[in-house]
């Protein structure tokens, strides 16, 4: 049995992107990604982990010692591994050695892309589709009233649509608007050399294996720690010459004219997560807190998650309290400084 196999045998699968994926499916994707992603509970891989036990258990000192003696010896340095690697400070540059569950949250909590990804999904899964038509208005057509489906990284969607090649962050897809944007989460990470055509990619496939409509659009939507400026079409044209010059499959099928046509014709946008705390906060002001407590709390939520991560602590005290009129519930760098925040459509940062 293959591995597609298995996986939709025991999990079950997905026929078309206009399928409600619940939070505790996010929940469960977190788990997947953990149990697959193992640096992320033991701070290295299970294959650095492995060679490091050998390497420890053939150390000449101990070369002709009993099995007991040799177990010893292993833990001893396993303990002084994980004690050394350990950080004391909140926001301590983080290194990559065995660790302890407590430094392996720090290291995954406060600066992990992937984690925050993880988090992204749930939340965006949770929010409602008016919260959704209001927030993609600001970068693209919205007729508004429709219909909203959250798909974030996962076993389900891999094995459901055989898209392989590619990782993508999260996907919004409102078949009434007839429209797929393409979320792209970055937490002082950077545009891969090949990620503005392998997006087109999956848009085909998707297309072609009847996930979305034939006539649906397609947006781009960077969400990045800072905003700059950028040419897309210069960017598209980069990209094209590096896929030309890789010797990778996926480079060569993410160059196909029709891919490039569809990379042409998209829509692109970026914005900061400092925007979507502020557009968090503005939404929250428009609430009924007695009639629309759960979302005031969800929103609340993700921004405080937001804020506390490494590349976004030094938005200080005043923009929480003043600008964004929402005490944080958390220990909070007070660090000065301008914090000024835009929510203009923009190009993506390099």
């Amino acid at each position: 049995m293959k591995v597609r196999e298995k996986y939709c045998k025991i999990f079950g699968e997905i026929k078309s992107l206009d399928v409600e994926i619940s939070w505790s499916t996010g929940v469960s994707n977190m788990l997947e990604w953990l149990t697959w992603s193992t640096q992320n509970i033991l701070g290295i891989s299970k294959t650095e982990l492995r060679k490091q036990i050998v390497e420890w258990a053939d150390d000449e000192k101990i070369r002709n010692a009993t099995l007991a003696e040799k177990q010893k010896f292993v833990e001893n340095r396993f303990i002084a591994e994980i004690e050394s690697s350990e950080k004391y400070e909140k926001y301590a540059k983080p290194e990559y050695k065995i660790a302890t569950p407590r430094e392996v949250l720090r290291r995954t909590k406060y600066f992990s892309e992937d984690y925050l990804n993880k988090e992204f999904d749930i939340f965006w899964g949770l929010a409602s589709d008016l919260y959704l038509d209001q927030f993609y208005s600001q970068f693209t057509k919205i007729s508004g009233g429709g219909r909203w489906f959250s798909h974030g990284n996962s076993g389900l969607f891999t094995y459901s649509t055989n898209i392989t090649s590619m990782a993508m962050d999260n996907l919004s897809y409102n078949p009434d608007e007839k429209l797929l944007v393409a979320n792209e989460l970055k937490l002082g990470g950077r545009k891969n050399k090949d990620q503005i055509l392998k997006y087109a990619l999956m848009f085909r496939r998707l297309k072609e294996g009847g996930f979305i409509a034939n006539d649906c659009r397609f947006l781009l939507l960077f969400i990045a720690d800072t905003e700059e400026k950028s040419c897309w079409e210069a960017l598209i044209e980069e990209e094209i010459d590096h896929c030309i010059s890789s010797m990778k499959s996926t480079a060569a099928a993410a160059s196909d004219p029709v891919c490039v046509e569809i990379a042409r014709a998209a829509e692109y946008a970026c914005t900061t997560w400092k925007a979507l705390v502020v557009f968090n906060a503005e939404r929250m002001k428009s609430l009924d807190l007695k009639l629309q407590q759960v979302e005031q709390k969800l929103l609340k939520g993700f921004n405080e998650a937001l804020l506390t991560k490494n590349s976004l602590r030094n938005l200080n005290r005043t923009f929480l309290e003043e600008v964004v009129n929402v005490a944080p519930s958390f220990p909070v760098d007070d660090t000065s400084g301008n914090c000024g925040v835009s929510r203009k459509l923009g190009p993506y940062p390099l």
